[in-house]
């Protein structure tokens, strides 16, 4: 039976000179595709009033205390690990913010080098930012180059999905938001409930004053 690991990737924050403080990446790592896909049927199917449940898309964002509680206390008790980059953004030359999608994809590149699976056939799926083909071949390329520098026999697919589309990814917003909520707005709350499952939680912070 082939090694096979799936991973998904959302970020909160952006990626402009001004906004938020911090820019956050999040991959959360399965081995088993239905994990994360589970949480939120389940969220739909025995938690959410009917006016919810025909939303399309389950948000951290625009979700109450209870939602978030119960998709980030699913999140910890289940089979998976958190990996997570946060960037300050004053830290980050202006230039760059010219280049968003560079940037971005330059940030996604180091939260993929803390990944260490060798042998294993990876299926990455990350929120589907770009509109533009070309960004999204020139985002394959370079972090498909980032895995295949450690080992060249690594098979990669890497699929870019709208998260209305996409369950997981679903669960990976509320994953980046309570991280965000942390750094940005001082919150940390939601934030310690998963904060066991982060496997890098000692180095997230880029370019530490």
């Amino acid at each position: 039976m082939e090694n096979l690991i799936h991973v998904y990737i959302d970020e909160s924050g952006d990626l402009g000179k001004f906004g938020s403080k911090y820019f956050i990446i999040v991959a959360v790592i399965v081995k088993e595709q239905k994990i994360l896909e589970r949480i939120i049927k389940k969220l739909r199917q025995r938690r959410l009033k009917k006016k919810i449940k025909e939303l399309p898309e389950i948000k951290a964002n625009n979700s109450n205390r209870l939602i978030r509680e119960y998709v980030l206390k699913r999140v910890k008790n289940c089979d998976c690990q958190i990996i997570a980059t946060v960037a300050k953004k004053d830290h980050i030359l202006d230039h760059l913010f010219k280049v968003k999608n560079k940037l971005y994809n330059y940030l996604c590149g180091i939260l993929m080098e803390k990944i260490s699976i060798p042998k294993y056939k990876i299926i990455i799926t990350i929120d589907k930012k770009h509109t533009n083909t070309l960004m999204r071949e020139d985002f394959n390329r370079y972090i498909k180059l980032k895995f295949k520098s450690e080992d060249k026999d690594l098979k990669i697919e890497i699929y870019h999905k709208p998260s209305i589309t996409s369950n997981e990814l679903q669960v990976v917003d509320f994953v980046a938001w309570s991280i965000s909520r942390k750094f940005n707005s001082g919150d940390d709350f939601y934030y310690r409930i998963i904060e066991d499952k982060i496997i890098n939680k000692k180095d997230m912070l880029l370019w530490k004053e």
